[in-house]
């Protein structure tokens, strides 16, 4: 029997599958479950990030820095034990009502003790130092200086996404403080708020446990404190846009007021996500429209759908439209002429993104690969991307997934092409962060469809009754996250090479705007310095020279 399209919808997106709440709740308990997971990872991560400044040691001692990130690990596993207690309780028979709301709030504080714990890690490499990470350098010292022009001006060019300049500038009048010093509370805040929003936006799409599993882990690479707001709006925009597909595809049995409330809420949603960090939609734009145009009710709904477009489109342009209309302007006149390290990496290479910073080459790259020069990595999430397509190729989430893929990949070779002849980056290697999200995705939805494909034709269902599951998922979850945040936090911690250490060490060693240094600074007995200073340039390869391991202080 043929299927079509909202057909295949209905099988496709709106199966039940095993272990999740029932359906069927009041409007009040909803909003009330939600509010609860909000309050859940948001105050969990807030927790996480106080906790971090009662760590007192010296971020300058490499001893300093691992007993630093002990302590954070030490308030971690505590809190993850006392939530794992929980859940564990929930799965007696006598108190077995309670465990899907357990689960979610469980789920929820994860989410948000993961990205406090990566915050808590920058608020202890950075304590002692009013300066953000990379104090006035780099894009660090660009955002301040956007900030101080709208202060002087009250606008700003337009071809810059607006959200964080204008964030800085309004936190910065707010508190009274310089936005010298202001950066680090936003690039602290926003590193907390990466778990919370990147579950959040997943829960719309999946259960708890999925949305910590599948939302939050496949985002571990992408999570940068130095900007942090760039990449959280990938992780955001994704769902938002397959929430909108799905919206799309199933549009024929909306109402004409569900449609226009759709359009506004999708519109006003994409258009914030745009002023905050725009350069995710040239990536994703060719690959949503072909996953869109397949998606479209055609022959069922293209009224709804036309005008659930034509609604989303006008708000969204109403809410960009400053800066959308200044991008528009100078696309045939901006050039990118930034060759970073990663300018020089084998094009296709994409199973690692460790940021755009200018000297962050960590030695042969890409690493050696066993198979043709692919390492395993990808070849297991090329695995992934294939049994993708084969267990769930009509499901909304791998057509837009790999749509998305495909056209990103096509476009970054597009612009890598071009490089040479007219000597101009056009921002394509950053293509490999979209690129390695939608494969982790891919990957993480053929696990996801796979075994609720043997959930359903299973007539046991399962041979581990859903809360065992449930108490197993958490207890590999919660040991992943502490030792992804760990990892991700050590790398932040001050160092004198050319690691990501060496943004927490300009913050720590450049001279203060009282003319002070940092507290650190002072205990290291070397002085502080001014940005651009020859002299500090020289410590820091005396320090590499004389450190125990290269890039690592030790004290003597």
């Amino acid at each position: 029997m043929l299927l079509t399209p909202t057909d295949q919808h209905t099988l496709a997106d709106q199966r039940t599958v095993p272990h999740l709440e029932p359906v069927r709740r009041s409007p009040r308990r909803r909003a009330l479950l939600v509010a609860s997971e909000i309050v859940a990872s948001l105050g969990a991560a807030t927790l996480m990030v106080l906790l971090a400044g009662g760590v007192e040691v010296d971020p300058l001692d490499r001893i300093g820095q691992i007993s630093g990130l002990a302590a954070l690990q030490y308030r971690f596993a505590v809190i993850a034990v006392i939530v794992m207690a929980v859940v564990i309780v929930t799965a007696r028979v006598r108190w077995r009502a309670h465990a899907p709301v357990v689960e979610r709030l469980a789920a929820a504080t994860a989410a948000g003790m993961f990205s406090g714990l990566i915050a808590g890690a920058v608020v202890v490499a950075l304590a002692g130092t009013h300066y953000g990470l990379h104090a006035t350098y780099g894009d660090s010292g660009a955002l301040v200086a956007i900030a101080k022009y709208i202060e002087q001006h009250g606008t700003m060019e337009a071809n810059y996404p607006p959200g964080f300049p204008y964030a800085l500038y309004w936190y910065s009048g707010i508190t009274g403080a310089p936005p010298e010093y202001a950066i680090k509370t936003l690039q602290v805040a926003i590193t907390a708020l990466f778990g919370p929003l990147a579950y959040l936006t997943w829960r719309r799409l999946l259960s708890p446990l999925w949305a910590l599993g599948l939302g939050v882990v496949p985002a571990l690479p992408l999570i940068d404190p130095y900007k942090p707001y760039t990449n959280l709006m990938l992780v955001v925009l994704i769902p938002v846009l397959l929430l909108l597909l799905k919206r799309l595809r199933g549009i024929s049995t909306a109402t004409t007021r569900q449609v226009l409330l759709s359009g506004l809420a999708f519109g006003a949603a994409l258009g914030v996500v745009f002023v905050v960090y725009s350069g995710w939609f040239v990536w994703s734009a060719p690959g949503f429209a072909v996953a869109a145009l397949v998606l479209f009710p055609w022959r069922t709904g293209w009224r709804k759908g036309l005008l659930l477009v034509a609604v989303t489109s006008a708000v969204f342009v109403v809410v960009t439209a400053r800066h959308l209309y200044g991008i528009l302007l100078a696309s045939g006149s901006i050039k990118d002429t930034y060759f970073y390290w990663d300018t020089w990496t084998e094009p296709t290479y994409i199973a690692m993104w460790r940021g755009d910073l200018q000297s962050m080459s960590p030695g042969p790259w890409p690493p050696p690969g066993e198979l043709g020069g692919v390492g395993l990595f990808t070849l297991l999430a090329v695995v992934g991307l294939g049994l993708a397509i084969a267990v769930a190729r009509q499901r909304t989430a791998v057509i837009m997934l790999a749509s998305v893929f495909a056209g990103a990949w096509v476009l970054r070779f597009h612009f890598g092409s071009k490089m040479y002849a007219e000597q101009a980056v056009q921002l394509y290697p950053r293509s490999t962060a979209e690129l390695l999200y939608c494969l982790l995705l891919l990957t993480g939805f053929a696990i996801y469809f796979g075994i609720r494909r043997i959930a359903l034709d299973n007539p046991l269902r399962s041979l581990a009754g859903p809360r065992s599951v449930a108490i197993g998922a958490f207890t590999a979850l919660f040991l992943l996250l502490a030792s992804a945040g760990s990892s991700i936090g050590d790398r932040y911690m001050p160092r004198s090479d050319n690691s990501p250490g060496h943004l927490a060490m300009n913050s720590q060693m450049t001279m203060q705007l009282d003319g002070t240094c940092s507290r650190y600074a002072q205990a290291l007995g070397r002085g502080c310095f001014v940005e651009g200073d020859k002299a500090y340039f020289e410590l820091l390869r005396e320090l590499r020279e004389n450190a125990p391991k290269v890039g690592e202080l030790h004290p003597g």
